[in-house]
C-alpha cells in the first residue's frame, strides 16, 4: 500500500519544504483540535466542584476561542500548501505525460486507443494527484492525529479505560488490510472497462454522420449499451467493496461508544474518573472516528493511486520504436535529394511487408507521383518518409545522410505533409492555416488559401478567415477541409510538398487550378504526390505505379501511357468517365495490374 508514496517520492523530495510545512502546520491543528476536550473538562469540572469564578470562566472561554481561531488559521495553511502540492503534481505528470505522447511513432498509437490514453489522462492523474493531498492528509491524521489523542485519552484521563475501549477498534486493522487489497484489483479492472467505453463513446461522437447515414443508430445504442453494462459491473464490484468500510468503522465505534459510556460510568461512580474527565473521553473518542476513517480512506485512496500510477507509468515506460540518434547528422537547411534504397517494409504483427525492395531518387525541383491501386503501399511509402515507423531493412537518405542518423524534427522539417484524413483543429480558419508555421502574418495566410484555391470559399463565408470551422471541421465540406489542410501545408513553403491523395474531393477543374498555383508558387521546390486521379500527377517528373508493395511500372506520364499497361488503362479509363459521365465496365481497365 505505501509503495505509492514510494513511487511519487520525486516529487516530494523536489517540493520537500511545501510538504515539511503543511505537515507542520496540520500537526499543529491537530495539536490545537486536542486541546479543546482538555478546557472542557477543566470547565465542567469546576462547575462540579462549585469551584468557577467568574475569572476563571472568562479565561477557559478566551482560550477556546483562541485555540478555535487559531487552528482556523493553521487549518487554511496546510490545507493550501498540501493541496496546492498535488494540483502541481497533476499538473507536472499530466504535462510530461503529454509530451511523451508527442514523441511516440504510429506503432504506439495502434497499440493504444485515444479513449484509454484519455481515460489515464484524466481519471488516473486525478488518482494519483489525491494521493499527493488527501493521501498525505489522511496518512498523517491516520498516524500523528491517533497518537495525540491516544494519549490524551491514556495518559491524562484513564489508561485502563482506554485500552478496554480499543479492544474493538483493532478488528478495523484486519478488515483494512483485507479490503485494500481487494480495492487495488477492482479499481484496476473498472479503469480498463472506463477506457473502453471512452474509447467507444469517443469513436461514436466523431463517426456520428455515417451512423446516421446507415441508419445504425440502434446499432451504435446497443455497443454502448454493452460497454456501459461491463463498466457499470466493474465499478459496481468497487462500489460494493468501499460500502464494506462504513459498516466495519460504525459496528466498532458503536462496540467502542457503548464500553465507554457503560465502563465510564462504573469508574466515575467509584471516583477513578471525574465527570470532566468522562465527558472528556466520550470527546476524544467521538474524535477518533476520524483519524480511523482516514485509515480507511488511506488504504481506499492508496490502492486507486498504485493501480492509476501503474497505468501511467505503463505508457510513461514505453519508448518509440522510431530512436532519435545518439549524435544526429545536420544535413540542413538547403534539400538536395531524397533517396529510398531497396526498403521492404512490414508492420508490427503482419507477416507480409507493406512495401518491398522500393527504391527511387527525388532531387531538388522535381515532383513524384506515386500511384496504384487501394492498399498497394503508397502511404506506407510517405510514412517511412516521415519517420512514423521503424525501418529495419533498407534506407531512406536525404542529401546522402541516412534519415535514422537525422533528428526527426529535422526530417519532417523539409517537409509540408497533407495527409488522407482531414485533421482539422475546432477553430478558426486562419487558425487552422497558421498551425503550419508559427507566427504566420496575415499576407501569407492569404497567400497560402489563394495557393490552395481556398480564397473563393473564404469570401462566402461571412466572417472569412474568423469563421469557426467546428469540431474536425464539421461546416466544411470534404474539398473545403482538403483545401485548408494543403494551405496548412504551403504556409511553411516546405521543400518537399507531400499531397497524400489529397485532392480526391476536389473537382477535376479545382485540381487543375491547384496543381498550376504550385507549380507558380513553388519553383525549385519539390513534391511527392500521391493520387488515385491520375490527372493528379500527369505532370510529375517521375510517376511510380504500386501494386501488392512493389513497383509494377516507373516513369513519366508519356512513358506510362506507350507501356499500355495498368497506367495506361487506368489513365484512359478515368478521362472517359470524366467525359462522359459514366464509368463504363472495360475488362482492360481492370485494377489489377497485367503484364
Amino acid at each position: 500500500m505505501f509503495s505509492m508514496f514510494k513511487k511519487i517520492w520525486w516529487y516530494i523530495k523536489a517540493n520537500w519544504l511545501r510538504y515539511v510545512l503543511a505537515i507542520t502546520f496540520l500537526n499543529l491543528a491537530s495539536l490545537a483540535s486536542v486541546i479543546a476536550p482538555k478546557l472542557l473538562e477543566a470547565g465542567i469540572d469546576k462547575i462540579v466542584n462549585k469551584t468557577i469564578t467568574k475569572s476563571s470562566l472568562l479565561a477557559l472561554f478566551g482560550m477556546m476561542i483562541a485555540v478555535t481561531v487559531g487552528g482556523y488559521l493553521i487549518s487554511w495553511l496546510w490545507n493550501y500548501l498540501l493541496f496546492g502540492a498535488s494540483i502541481k503534481l497533476e499538473y507536472t505528470i499530466r504535462r510530461n505525460y503529454f509530451r511523451h505522447l508527442l514523441k511516440m511513432d504510429s506503432h504506439f498509437f495502434d497499440k493504444n486507443s485515444s479513449g484509454d490514453l484519455m481515460t489515464r489522462a484524466t481519471v488516473d492523474l486525478n488518482a494519483i494527484a489525491m494521493t499527493a493531498g488527501y493521501g498525505i492528509l489522511t496518512l498523517v491524521d491516520s498516524v500523528v492525529y491517533l497518537i495525540m489523542i491516544l494519549f490524551m485519552m491514556m495518559y491524562t484521563i484513564s489508561f485502563k479505560l482506554t485500552i478496554i475501549v480499543l479492544i474493538p477498534i483493532v478488528f478495523i486493522g484486519l478488515g483494512v488490510k483485507i479490503l485494500g487489497e481487494k480495492i487495488h484489483a477492482a479499481y484496476a479492472q473498472s479503469q480498463i472497462a472506463f477506457g473502453e467505453m471512452n474509447n467507444l463513446v469517443l469513436e461514436s461522437i466523431i463517426g456520428i454522420r455515417v451512423t446516421k447515414a446507415y441508419v445504425q443508430e440502434h446499432a451504435e445504442i446497443e455497443k454502448l449499451k454493452a460497454s456501459g453494462a461491463n463498466a457499470y459491473r466493474k465499478n459496481n464490484r468497487l462500489v460494493r467493496i468501499n460500502a464494506l468500510f462504513d459498516p466495519l468503522f460504525r459496528a466498532a465505534f458503536t462496540a467502542a461508544s457503548a464500553i465507554a459510556f457503560g465502563v465510564g460510568a462504573y469508574l466515575v461512580f467509584r471516583r477513578e474518573l471525574t465527570p470532566g474527565q468522562l465527558v472528556s473521553f466520550v470527546v476524544y473518542l467521538g474524535m477518533l472516528g476520524w483519524p480511523m476513517f482516514a485509515l480507511g480512506d488511506l488504504v481506499n485512496i492508496m490502492s486507486r493511486g498504485n493501480a492509476s500510477y501503474d497505468r501511467i507509468d505503463n505508457i510513461m515506460s514505453q519508448t518509440p520504436e522510431v530512436k532519435e540518434p545518439a549524435a544526429p547528422v545536420a544535413v540542413g537547411p538547403t534539400f538536395k535529394k531524397l533517396e529510398f534504397r531497396d526498403v521492404t517494409f512490414a508492420y508490427p504483427g503482419s507477416e507480409f511487408p507493406a512495401v518491398e525492395n522500393i527504391s527511387f531518387t527525388l532531387e531538388k525541383g522535381k515532383t513524384l507521383g506515386i500511384v496504384g491501386k487501394t492498399g498497394s503501399g503508397k502511404t506506407t511509402i510517405i510514412r517511412l518518409l516521415l519517420k512514423q515507423y521503424c525501418l529495419r531493412k533498407g534506407e531512406v537518405a536525404i542529401n546522402g545522410v541516412n534519415i535514422k542518423d537525422i533528428a526527426a524534427g529535422e526530417v519532417r522539417g523539409f517537409f509540408g505533409y497533407v495527409p488522407q484524413e482531414h485533421i482539422l483543429f475546432s477553430g478558426a480558419i486562419y487558425k487552422n492555416i497558421a498551425f503550419g508555421k508559427e507566427n504566420a502574418g496575415a499576407e501569407e495566410i492569404g497567400a497560402a488559401a489563394a495557393a490552395a484555391a481556398f480564397q473563393k470559399d473564404l469570401e462566402t463565408f461571412d466572417e472569412g478567415l474568423d469563421t469557426v470551422v467546428g469540431e474536425h471541421g464539421v461546416t466544411l465540406s470534404g474539398g473545403q477541409k482538403q483545401r485548408l489542410a494543403i494551405a496548412r501545408a504551403l504556409i511553411s513553403d516546405p521543400e518537399i510538398l507531400i499531397l497524400d491523395d489529397s485532392l480526391s474531393a476536389v473537382d477535376g477543374t479545382t485540381e487543375a487550378e491547384i496543381l498550376q498555383n504550385l507549380k507558380k508558387a513553388r519553383k525549385g521546390k519539390s513534391a511527392i504526390i500521391v493520387a488515385h486521379r491520375l490527372t493528379a500527377v500527369e505532370r510529375a517528373d517521375e510517376i511510380i505505379v504500386m501494386d501488392n508493395g512493389r513497383i509494377a511500372e516507373r516513369g513519366s506520364h508519356e512513358e506510362l501511357m506507350k507501356l499500355g499497361k495498368w497506367y495506361y488503362r487506368q489513365y484512359t479509363r478515368q478521362q472517359l468517365t470524366y467525359k462522359t459521365g459514366v464509368e463504363k465496365d472495360d475488362p482492360s481497365a481492370d485494377l489489377e495490374i497485367r503484364e
